[in-house]
């Protein structure tokens, strides 16, 4: 299914100065769309560039690397994504865009010809309710300024990840206290809170709690021994509407033994 979108069109001419906004124009289009239930969901985008009377160098960032007919590739460079480490033993790493990477391409499209740049965005994981799989070429024109153009995809109908969050507190000698978010939306499912205890190999489930209102808590934790422990989260669902999912990094609080 193909759409264009115009009005993004008359953005881009509005952005360039008097001087180039005839030359070279901007066009966005979806050429192919899959925002199924089923991972991986994909869609492709198009950005297409015609050149005027003269031939025009442009440069254009991506999300992912693009694919590119029409016009002559001058120089690309591509920046793989980078996590930041946890502080811990316990990491899941969210990438929902399967390890997207951007690129830099400086392109030059021949006189009155017309350029095709093509990028796809998929979901290899359940995505946050935050994550789209829109497109962004950030342009860079001959003359005039950067600027940016969005393609908009379709809804993703599949399940969505849940995006953890939590505090701890120490209330009483080995007692704690914990409070979490899951998403503004979420009033289904429950959050198991599991724990490394001090020295312990493996971690243990600790306590089971109810999702309500995009919020969740335990009250009265009691721990079977002091030292430092390392905690985190995993939400279990109960409905399609959501899929399962666990905390990015551990969280680690020291209970003291009091004498």
């Amino acid at each position: 299914m193909i759409r264009l979108f115009s009005l993004v069109t008359l953005a881009a001419l509005c952005a360039l100065p008097a001087s180039a906004a005839a030359n070279p124009s901007f066009t966005v289009q979806q050429v192919t769309e899959d925002a199924s239930v089923d991972l991986p969901s994909k869609v492709t985008h198009q950005l297409a560039i015609t050149a005027g009377a003269t031939a025009e160098t442009v440069s254009i960032r991506t999300d992912g690397k693009p694919t590119i007919s029409g016009a002559t590739v001058d120089e690309q460079t591509t920046a793989e994504p980078s996590f930041a480490p946890c502080d811990g033993r316990w990491t899941r790493v969210h990438d929902a865009l399967g390890g997207a990477s951007s690129t830099d391409t400086r392109i030059t499209v021949a006189p009155g010809a017309t350029a095709s740049v093509q990028t796809a965005r998929a979901f290899t994981q359940a995505p946050w309710a935050s994550e789209t799989l829109d497109a962004t070429w950030t342009i860079t024109p001959a003359q005039g300024m950067p600027f940016k153009l969005t393609s908009t995809a379709p809804d993703y109908r599949g399940a969505l990840g849940v995006e953890l969050d939590f505090s701890v507190a120490l209330v009483a000698e080995k007692v704690l206290t914990v409070t979490g978010t899951a998403g503004t939306d979420v009033s289904s499912g429950k959050v198991q809170l599991w724990g490394y205890a001090p020295r312990a190999k493996r971690a243990t489930r600790l306590a089971v709690t109810r999702v309500r209102d995009g919020a969740w808590s335990i009250r009265s934790l009691r721990l079977p021994k002091a030292g430092v422990w390392e905690f985190y989260a995993r939400y279990r669902t109960a409905t399609k509407a959501y899929a399962n999912d666990a905390s990015a990094c551990g969280t680690k609080i020291g209970v003291a033994e009091m004498r």
